[in-house]
């Protein structure tokens, strides 16, 4: 479990560049020997992307829904109304 735990730390250092210069190159070519490390980087790089792609979305979807309500609700009309008024073309 240990070790388990200090290749997981190790990948997230590389990985998010927490890692003095020759560590890099220890961790690189030990990338290239072993197959299993090379495999759960990988794994751990696409497990970032998804997590970072999941919170853009959400964000996302926290405007749209902010949005939605400050353009129906009869309370911030005139906060709309000014806005629209910054980019109106003159």
């Amino acid at each position: 479990m240990r070790t388990s735990l200090n290749n997981i730390k190790a990948i997230d250092d590389y990985l998010l560049g927490h890692i003095l210069p020759g560590d890099k190159l220890l961790f690189e070519a030990n990338l290239l020997l072993n197959n299993d490390l090379k495999d759960n980087v990988y794994h751990q790089q696409n497990t970032y992307t998804m997590i970072r792609q999941y919170g853009r979305q959400k964000i996302k979807d926290e405007i749209i829904a902010v949005q939605q309500q400050l353009a129906t609700a009869p309370k911030h009309r005139g906060f709309m109304q000014r806005i629209a008024n910054v980019f109106k073309k003159h």
